[in-house]
């Protein structure tokens, strides 16, 4: 694009001036140049391959141009020389797809660059005759050895060279993953009549016997006992192999914070006469220490800071130690904890843990400090188990109450989290419950059980519509709740629990009109969401629920609905909604912001 202006200019006793109006016309004939000239002034290239194919094929048009790949500008004598090369593969992609009775012209069009040409016939593909799949030796009696099950090899279909060396493929793959090393093709045929335009396959692969895992031995540089390692080892000498119980070790060994390099191999060559074969476990340690800072911002408690201190392994037994802290206006937090693995290390662990927490809201103060061991478990059913005893000492100021009380707490709690995927799922559900309770015989100074449950529910359709659902219940039996902690009570509101309510704003209130908490919590959310582009999506919601001392009147909760907007970060979802309360006393517009995974 040429952009011609003119100034018009004058001059005055200040000199040289320019008219505003110009000046614009000026700039935007600057812009438009600097911007949009490459597209307007380049001549549009012409394509150097001219496919011309009768009847029209798009399957064989794309698998000739990816035999051929991008062709580059030549002129008339090398296109000439190159055109013997592109008949080859242009064979060589019919071929691939069953055509041996075709017709082909290859001529050079001269220009600069030269073009090349192709009219082709590729004519009826082959079909398939006879296909004979066979499966012989023992691992004919394993269930979880198949046939290939392609619809491409049934007789009719046209002949498929993928199709075939997938075939083999999987026979090959599976005689791996089970362990049958010494297996073979007795036959392994391809018979091709291209008069007659029919093909047969012969495929008959002998498993011989399975082998079966030897020693195991561990590569490493001495940092953690050996007997550490071997108790990540889900199998024994002897069993038979499995490829997928080696997957397991290698990948239970990364989960487990040790090491940085993990390389776990078979030595076939070595096996003996029994068909065992060793196992080598190369591993290499990880630094020991890391250190994480962070910075975040909720509408719920403002901006915070936190910091977290770990180091994975202190000893050859495996220990590990960390501090995490967080420091916010309302609240303060820092807690330590001494970790020993157990048997198996990546399932069970045992966790020494004691914390100091200060909290202010409003006219609700908290200091706390607690001591306690807990047993994680990870069960065979993807259930997390974990097994507490717990020591609070909390002096608290809420409501009318005020008082300082001492808790001995054994717990229990169970959760599981499944999804497609970690930082932004696009299915997958998570579900926890915990129980505690104290004892006055039991060094507590009431009797208490509280129960809580949380589920959560993901689901995608048609790629861009998301729906997501919440369900948290809370329970809580005292016999002082002038003494129970307001660390143990129920509040609701906010961008967790019921959004167009200030924070912990639901909740019983003393006769003075300050909350004191709830023994009972319900808070339940659906939530429909659209994906703008895959970062950005838009969100509308309903959100329910209350904090009361009486059990569940579901006609008496507090709604909420809203909208918001979505950014997916590299570290997980940014929400930010406006949402209003329908309550007619505490209801209003609320502004809420939060951060973290959706499950």
């Amino acid at each position: 694009m040429r952009c011609i202006f003119l100034l018009i200019c004058y001059r005055n006793k200040s000199g040289i001036a320019i008219s505003l109006k110009t000046l614009v016309l000026v700039l935007i004939c600057l812009s438009l140049t600097v911007f949009y000239s490459p597209w307007v002034i380049a001549k549009k290239k012409p394509p150097t391959l001219l496919l011309e194919i009768k009847p029209n094929s798009p399957n064989v048009k794309r698998n000739i141009e990816a035999y051929l790949g991008d062709i580059e500008d030549r002129n008339t004598s090398e296109m000439r020389r190159y055109a013997r090369f592109a008949r080859g593969q242009i064979i060589q992609a019919l071929e691939a797809l069953g055509y041996y009775r075709y017709q082909i012209n290859l001529e050079v069009l001269e220009g600069d660059p030269a073009q090349l040409l192709v009219k082709l016939e590729p004519g009826q593909p082959v079909r398939l005759k006879e296909v004979s799949l066979k499966l012989t030796g023992p691992a004919k009696e394993l269930s979880e050895f198949t046939l290939p099950s392609n619809k491409k090899l049934r007789p009719g279909q046209p002949l498929s060279h993928a199709a075939y060396e997938s075939a083999k493929q999987h026979f090959l793959d599976q005689a791996i993953s089970y362990g049958y090393f010494a297996a073979r093709f007795t036959k392994k045929t391809l018979q091709i009549d291209p008069e007659a335009g029919t093909a047969n396959i012969y495929l008959h692969f002998e498993s011989g016997p399975r082998y079966r895992f030897g020693d195991v031995v561990f590569d490493q540089q001495g940092q953690l006992n050996e007997a550490l390692l071997m108790r990540f080892i889900r199998f024994k000498k002897g069993d038979l192999f499995s490829a997928e119980k080696l997957s397991e070790l290698s990948r239970e060994l990364r989960a487990s914070s040790y090491f940085s390099e993990v390389l776990v191999d078979i030595r076939e060559q070595q096996a003996n006469e029994a068909l065992e074969i060793p196992v080598e476990v190369l591993v290499r340690m990880r630094k020991p220490h890391s250190l994480e800072l962070g910075v975040g911002f909720s509408t719920d408690i403002g901006p915070r800071v936190s910091g977290n201190w770990e180091q994975h392994w202190l000893n050859s037994h495996g220990h590990s130690r960390g501090v995490d802290s967080e420091l916010a206006i309302p609240r303060q937090a820092v807690s330590a904890w001494y970790q020993i693995p157990l048997t198996p290390p990546t399932t069970d662990k045992l966790r020494f843990t004691t914390s100091i927490e200060n909290e202010h809201f409003d006219d609700q103060k908290s200091q706390r400090f607690g001591v306690g061991v807990q047993w994680h478990h990870r069960q065979a059913n993807d259930w997390d188990r974990i097994l507490s005893l717990k020591g609070r000492q909390e002096k608290f100021q809420v409501g009318e109450d005020e008082a300082s009380t001492w808790l001995t707490l054994p717990g229990i709690s169970y959760g599981r989290l499944h999804s497609d995927q970690r930082v932004d799922p696009s299915q997958g559900y998570r579900l926890h419950i915990d129980a505690t309770a104290s004892h006055r015989d039991l060094f507590a100074d009431i009797n208490l059980l509280q129960v809580t449950g949380l589920a959560r529910g993901l689901y995608t359709f048609y790629d861009q519509h998301r729906l997501l659902a919440r369900l948290q219940l809370g329970a809580l039996s005292s016999d002082d709740f002038s003494r129970t902690p307001v660390s143990m009570r129920f509040f609701a509101g906010g961008d967790q629990t019921v959004r167009g309510y200030a924070y912990q704003e639901l909740a019983p209130k003393s006769e003075s009109g300050r909350q004191q908490g709830g023994r009972y919590l319900i808070a339940a959310s659906t939530e429909y969401q659209y994906s703008l582009t895959p970062t950005w999506r838009l969100a509308t919601f309903v959100d329910a629920g209350d904090a009361t001392l009486k059990r569940y009147d579901l006609n008496a909760l507090k709604l909420g609905v809203g909208v918001g907007v979505r950014w997916i970060s590299p570290v997980g979802p940014l929400r930010l909604d406006f949402a209003k309360g329908l309550d007619e006393q505490l209801g209003g517009w609320q502004l809420h912001f939060s951060m973290g995974p959706e499950l």
